[in-house]
Parts: C-alpha cells; sequence; structure tokens
C-alpha cells in the first residue's frame, strides 16, 4: 500500500494536539515440525536459539528508548513490516519513565509492507497523555477506541490523580512480533490440518490486507461487531489456551486455524520528538531492533508464538511463571494467587514471554532454587538473554551548553529490561513503609556473586530512592552504574571522578527511574519532569564517559541518545533552533 509516512504522521499530530480525544492465559508456542503442503510451502519450525540486538535495525522486537509529551513534546511512532509476504501480530506496550509501570498497551496486525503511525500528545483537559492514530492498520481495540481513550493509570504511584496522569508523560515503547500471519494455511478436503497436501486461503491474513485503494475490512469497521471475523475470533475465541514447550501437531492446527505461525524478523521503525509549542525543534532516530537468531552472529530465525488476546481475563495463578518474568506479576505461591498485581492477558507477551527454543532456554542456565520449576525459569532465563544481548560496560557521547547559542544538553539513559528482575510494590502495607523493590530472587540469591536470576539488577546495585536532599524520588528504584566518570572537554583536558549530581550531595552518578535523564550544566532540552538529574560536567562543552559496568563487569543494558537544542541569530525576523539526536556509543 502506498503511504506518505511523514505527511501521515504530522497530520496524526496536528490532529492529536488539536483535539482532546483493552483483555484466558497467554499462549507460547514452539513447533519443533515444519508445516507442509503442495501449494503453501513450509512454514519453518521454531529455531531461535539467542538474542541479539540488530545493527541493520530490523528484527522481531523494537525498542523506543524514549517518548515525551512534556512542555509542549509530541512523538510520532512509525512502524514497517517490511515482510512483503507475511503479515505480523505486533504487541505495543507504552511504559511509564518511572518503574516501567503499563500505561497504554494494544495489539496491531499489520499486512505485509504495511506501515502503522501514530502521534502521542497531552490531552491538556485531563493531564494524560493520549494517542491519535490516522492508520487503517486492523488493531484490538480498534483504532476508534485507541484514539478515545486516553493512558492509564491504574498501575502508577501518585498521592492524587493529577500526580499519577503525570507518570503517563514520560517513559518508552515496547513493540514486538508476536506471530507471523501467512497468506496460506495447509488444508485437507478444506479443513486446516498439520501436514496438508493443500493450501487455502488465510482468512486472517484476508481480513487485515489492504486493497489497492489503501482500505481494510478493520479500516471500515464502525464497531466491534462490524470487524472482519478472523479479527473477532482471536479476541472471543478460547481455543488458545496457556502452552509451554514444543507444540504438537493439534496445538499447531490450533495456531493454524487462528491464523497464526512462528514469528520471523522484519519489523524496524522509527520514532520522533517534536516540540511546537516551546522552541520548534525536533529530535529523531532508528528502533533500537532485537533479532532472534539462529545462532551468535547467524541468519534470522523463527521465535515461539507468543500471542495473548487483548482482554482483561485474569491469567490463572499456575500459568503466569511460565510466561513472564515480571515480578509483580509473578506468583510466589501457587493457588491462590499471591502475586502483587493480578495479571491480565493484555499483560503478556512481555519481552521475558519465552521465545526462544526451550533446548537455548534451558542452556542458558537453571535457576538453582527460586523461582521453582524449569517452566518457571523459562521466562527469567530469557529476561537474563535479553539483558546481555542489550547490556554495555560504558556510554560515551557528547553534550554543548554553550550559553551563546543558548545550547542545552540531556541524555536519555533507557533500561527496557530493568523489569523483568526487578519491580516496585506500591502496595505497601502502612504509609510507613513506603514503596519497596521486589526482585526475582531471594535475598540470598540477589548477593550470590554468579546468581543465574539476575546478575544485572539486584539488592547491591538496585536501592530505592532516599528523598529528602538528595533529590531521588522514594518511589522510583535507583540503579548505580558501578564506575567513574570522566568527562572531558574539546582541547583534551580531563576531569575524572565521582562527580556531584544534583540537587543534593551524594557524589555519585545514579540512574532513577527506568528512563533516566542526565542534564548538563543546568541545562535542559528534552524537559524531562520525572527522572532528571543534573550534571556540573565542569566544562561548557566536550564529551563523557560513564562507566556501567555494574555488578561483576557484566555492564547494564542501556539504550538512549543525546538530545541538544541550540537557539541561533535572529534572521529576516525568524528564530534559528536547531537540534541534533546523537546516539550513545557504547563499549560491551
Amino acid at each position: 500500500m502506498k503511504k506518505n509516512v511523514l505527511s501521515l504522521s504530522i497530520a496524526a499530530m496536528i490532529g492529536g494536539l488539536g483535539f482532546a480525544g483493552a483483555a484466558s492465559a497467554g499462549v507460547a508456542f514452539e513447533s519443533t515440525a515444519a508445516v507442509t503442503s503442495t501449494q503453501a510451502g513450509t512454514l519453518g519450525a521454531t529455531n531461535a536459539t539467542v538474542l541479539q540486538v540488530s545493527p541493520d535495525g530490523i528484527g522481531h522486537n523494537l525498542l523506543v528508548p524514549y517518548y515525551s509529551v512534556q512542555e509542549g513534546n509530541g512523538t510520532l511512532l512509525s512502524i514497517v513490516n517490511t515482510d512483503t509476504k507475511n503479515g505480523k501480530a505486533v504487541k505495543v506496550r507504552f511504559r511509564g519513565a518511572a518503574n516501567s509501570d503499563d500505561v497504554f498497551d494494544f495489539s496491531l496486525f499489520m499486512s505485509p509492507g504495511d506501515v502503522w503511525t501514530a502521534n502521542v500528545s497531552k490531552d491538556t483537559a485531563t493531564g494524560l497523555a493520549q494517542i491519535y492514530v490516522p492508520d487503517n492498520t486492523c488493531s484490538l481495540p480498534r483504532r476508534a477506541v485507541l484514539n478515545a481513550t486516553k493512558f492509564k493509570t491504574d498501575r502508577v504511584f501518585g498521592a492524587t490523580d493529577a500526580a499519577k496522569a503525570g507518570e503517563t508523560l514520560e517513559g518508552y515503547v515496547e513493540i514486538f512480533n508476536m506471530a507471523d500471519i501467512p497468506p496460506q494455511v495447509p488444508t485437507t478436503a478444506g479443513v486446516v490440518a498439520d501436514g496438508g497436501t493443500a493450501a487455502s486461503a488465510n482468512a486472517l491474513f484476508t481480513a487485515i490486507k489492504h486493497t489497492s485503494a489503501g482500505t481494510n475490512p478493520c479500516g471500515l469497521a464502525t464497531s466491534d461487531a462490524t470487524l472482519p471475523a478472523a479479527v473477532l475470533k482471536l479476541a472471543n475465541d478460547p481455543t488458545l489456551t496457556s502452552i509451554t514447550g514444543s507444540a504438537a501437531a493439534a496445538d499447531r492446527e490450533a495456531l493454524l486455524n487462528h491464523g497464526f505461525w512462528m514469528p520471523s524478523t522484519g519489523l524496524t521503525g522509527s520514532w520522533t520528538i517534536l516540540n511546537i509549542a516551546g522552541a520548534s525543534v525536533a529530535w529523531s532516530g532508528n528502533m533500537t531492533a532485537v533479532e532472534a537468531r539462529v545462532s551468535a552472529g547467524g541468519a534470522p530465525g523463527l521465535g515461539r508464538v507468543v500471542f495473548s488476546p487483548q482482554k482483561d481475563t485474569t491469567v490463572v495463578a499456575t500459568a503466569i511463571n511460565s510466561l513472564t518474568s515480571d515480578p509483580l506479576l509473578r506468583n510466589t505461591g501457587v493457588s491462590p494467587s499471591t502475586a502483587i498485581i493480578e495479571a491480565a492477558q493484555y499483560d503478556l507477551p512481555d519481552m521475558s514471554t519465552p521465545y526462544l527454543t526451550a533446548a537455548a532456554i534451558t542452556a542458558a542456565g537453571v535457576v538453582a532454587a527460586a523461582p521453582g520449576t524449569t517452566a518457571s525459569d523459562a521466562p527469567v532465563l530469557q529476561g537474563k538473554l535479553l539483558t546481555q544481548a542489550l547490556a554495555v560496560k560504558n556510554v560515551l557521547n557528547e553534550y554543548v551548553t554553550n550559553s551563546a547559542i543558548s545550547a542545552a544538553t540531556d541524555w536519555v539513559f533507557s533500561m527496557p529490561t530493568r523489569r523483568y528482575a526487578v519491580g516496585v510494590n506500591y502496595k505497601f502495607a502502612a504509609p510507613a513503609t513506603g514503596p519497596s523493590a521486589v526482585f526475582n530472587a531471594s535475598a540470598a540469591q540477589q548477593i550470590t556473586a554468579g546468581n543465574d536470576v539476575s546478575p544485572y539488577f539486584t539488592a547491591v546495585n538496585t536501592k530505592m530512592g532516599t528523598g529528602g536532599t538528595s533529590g531521588n524520588p522514594t518511589y522510583q528504584a535507583c540503579v548505580e552504574p558501578g564506575g567513574n566518570v570522566t568527562a572531558f572537554d574539546q582541547e583534551e583536558a580531563t576531569a575524572s571522578g565521582e562527580f556531584v549530581v544534583s540537587p543534593g550531595t551524594t557524589k555519585k552518578v545514579v540512574f532513577c527511574g527506568e528512563v533516566s535523564i542526565l542534564t548538563f550544566n543546568a541545562t535542559s532540552s528534552l524537559q524531562a519532569k520525572i527522572a532528571p538529574k543534573n550534571i556540573d560536567a565542569g566544562f561548557v562543552n566536550g564529551w563523557l564517559n560513564i562507566n556501567t559496568a555494574g555488578l561483576a563487569n557484566a555492564g547494564l543494558p542501556i539504550v538512549g541518545s543525546s538530545f541538544v537544542k541550540m537557539t541561533g541569530p535572529v534572521v529576516a525576523g525568524k528564530s534559528t533552533n536547531f537540534s541534533l539526536t546523537q546516539p550513545h556509543r557504547f563499549t560491551r
């Protein structure tokens, strides 16, 4: 289909700013056998064994390191399915900057070669973030519902409604391919059959496919009842149940009956943060792509199907531990559930839902004690493998704070896998106790140097903010990077050590919040409110090396960029504002 992505995105932004304007257990299917028919060709078996950051920007999963609608900012998103053969069932989840709490999520069903665009802005009436989607791509909930629904505050911390609304204004975005949607499925005598000798059109593929006019049945739907039958089936058919491990032939036929098969690579995307109300500047970049591969450095592979309906039905207590490592969703007992947050179907999948082959996850190491069985270990190990793929030991970038050009610099440090090792429990027994960190392991395991649960985030380096003069919010988990900071000017001069981070007198750089913003020399380009910290770099302009060795020199899973804003002289009565986006450079 043909789209002018930029014009659509800008139209979306203007529309979104101009008008005030989601849900039984998830599935984790692995196929150990290909499905073949003489007409449909071969639908391959799960063969992905590793997760790696893709330098080409195309993958199974995508990460937007930062979105913001603070102080006149708006965020544009564009997701592209570069697979011109298969559709994709895609999960999109917005998480808050403080502690990675879910603030908005939905499912997309992208056709081959499809582009989905959206704008995120602030609703001035409620103070909440909101999304505006001008796009015909099929979604659950449908587009009209997405555009009419503000971001959610059920999971965030705040003493008032206004404070909770503020927690939706910044964060990051997870995007992942839950399943491929092939154009044909194998059949025998017109019935879907694993290994059938003929092929029939995939009803779900037909329902999401755009016509030459750029429309599809979803775009024409005026209510849920008018959505295509194959799309409604995904929301209402209860036969998709929680299955871990290898899928038998009957299970694979159930997937094919819903139009799904093992997820392949092919997703890419971009993000843009614009500030029109104030500085009239924009920052943009490519989404970070994570690819499931057959081997380290090898070809892209096929993952497990991890589709879960977009419903609020509670996931059964005995199933949740095999589907997520989120410590607030996991059940520490058996039945009834002792989870801090009762997981609903829309909570799944997340980035810890087992995506690789069972053999690959097992080979990564089985946790000796908690959280228990091998099936329960799988999401914890998946989270560990993903964190390992993103982990870096040093973050390097430039900064500019020259007052002659009103320069301001912010660095974004997004740690998108921290939630799969530690969450924050706001449901404390008494106000005196305050929010507390919840880990995926016992205290004894957390302090073991070689623990298999998370060598990246434990009680040793991850603590709750202390508040008071230190300025670290008491409801945010804070991570100590583990090393010193070295600043350089532009003429070889250096300054190193533990820099004073203000406000307060704490002489160490700490990353408070899931998305931590570091401002330089009391300047700020992004005007972040949730987790900003200022550093006096010692020089007006230069570059900085932050050691992020973490625990046992394992590194920390950081993605992000430097955001620079500058203002030049007035020319012909017009302001001359400039902006730069410089992705962080790393050592691993």
